[in-house]
């Protein structure tokens, strides 16, 4: 028994030693390729959405997410593409909208709840990976547009409890540089929320279950916001 204890102990060790190892070349191999830092904090504007409705006694309908504002920050790697110098990025990013949820006006839908009373808070926290490419311009130096591609998670908060879900997305924009080390970033993008069936609660008058039940929740989000590189 003893000695299989300490052969399970020194095999866990063995396999730790391996982990950290994997990790501590691909960390080497990866920024040794990195040219430079980006980092970004930024601030927009986040569109669009809807969520379905259940309340006790009435039809089920459809509430829209409100527009509000978003705000975070992003930080990545900046490396060479195939065909060019410091233009591609993989970066990691998070953001937050704090918004709630409003009935668009139906008269077909009775409900004993005014417009004003209804409005259960939601906050967004979005955890994204980006993959960005860029193109510099030859004629114009400072300006470099671009695309990104967006993977990860988003944590949907309600006063009575929250859930994640998978997102999506892909954006475009332009970067000004006037100088090397810092520059102005702005971006459009369209980031759905893919839903699939759970149930959440909300706090709101009434009592009511937002019903996470399939489908995408269409939002999109302009922003701009400094960058820096070092």
């Amino acid at each position: 028994m003893r000695l299989d204890a300490a052969n399970l102990h020194r095999s866990g060790a063995m396999n730790r030693l391996r982990v950290i190892a994997a990790v501590v070349l691909f960390s080497t191999v990866f920024t040794a390729q990195a040219q430079k830092f980006e980092v970004s904090p930024f601030v927009g504007g986040r569109f669009g959405g809807s969520l379905k409705i259940e309340q006790p006694g009435q039809p089920n309908f459809h509430a829209n997410i409100a527009d509000g504002i978003a705000y975070g920050v992003s930080g990545g790697l900046v490396i060479d593409g195939d065909d060019c110098v410091r233009c591609a990025l993989i970066e990691f990013r998070w953001m937050r909208a704090s918004t709630h949820l409003s009935i668009p006006q139906d008269p077909l839908v009775p409900t004993p709840l005014s417009p004003t009373a209804f409005r259960p808070s939601v906050t967004l926290d979005h955890f994204l990976g980006d993959f960005t490419r860029e193109w510099p311009l030859e004629d114009v130096r400072v300006l470099r547009p671009f695309i990104v591609g967006t993977l990860g998670a988003v944590r949907m908060g309600a006063p009575a409890s929250s859930a994640t879900r998978f997102v999506f997305g892909i954006g475009t924009g332009f970067k000004v540089f006037p100088t090397p080390r810092w520059g102005i970033r702005v971006q459009a993008e369209y980031l759905p929320i893919v839903l699939h069936a759970e149930l959440q609660t909300l706090v709101c008058a009434g009592g009511c279950t937002v019903v996470l039940n399939g489908g995408i929740s269409n939002q999109f989000q302009v922003s701009v916001g400094p960058a820096f590189r070092f």
